[in-house]
């Protein structure tokens, strides 16, 4: 992953991909604070920042879109989680696993050999919502936690 975040700052990043632009529309504040668990005032400061890293638009009382830059690490992020969460569910039969954080520290050839021992559909990035399957994550509501 090229451009680098924190562990919350990924969170972010997810919460504003599946809740924004899986339904094509600007995430709100509102709606990210819920998905997220923290307060209407905490999502503002963070996403000011992630503006200012160009990693997101953000316009007040409008809500925040991913940039380029923003939804390629989101992406990626959604995907290492997704991957995380099905081969410790599916293969190691663990239902509570950190797979954000597991996600976070693949390298990328670790998840490459991880991908050719889980059965899912994408590979190296998230697709969604260009192509919806079962077993994907990023539309539940616990997705970015």
């Amino acid at each position: 992953m090229a451009t680098e975040v924190s562990p919350a700052d990924g969170r972010y990043l997810v919460a504003v991909f599946a809740v924004g632009a899986v339904d094509d529309r600007p995430a709100e504040t509102g709606e990210l604070a819920t998905e997220l668990d923290v307060s209407p005032g905490t999502v503002t400061e963070r996403l000011r920042d992630l503006a200012a890293r160009e990693l997101i638009d953000y316009e007040r009382y409008h809500g925040a879109e991913l940039t380029e830059d923003g939804e390629r690490v989101a992406r990626q992020l959604a995907w290492r989680r997704c991957l995380a969460e099905n081969f410790t569910a599916g293969e190691l039969e663990l239902a509570e696993a950190d797979v954000d954080g597991i996600g976070r520290v693949l390298s990328e050839d670790a998840a490459a050999a991880l991908r050719e021992h889980v059965d899912h559909p994408c590979s190296g990035e998230c697709r969604a919502p260009d192509v919806r399957f079962p077993e994907c994550t990023v539309y539940s509501s616990n997705a970015s936690r």
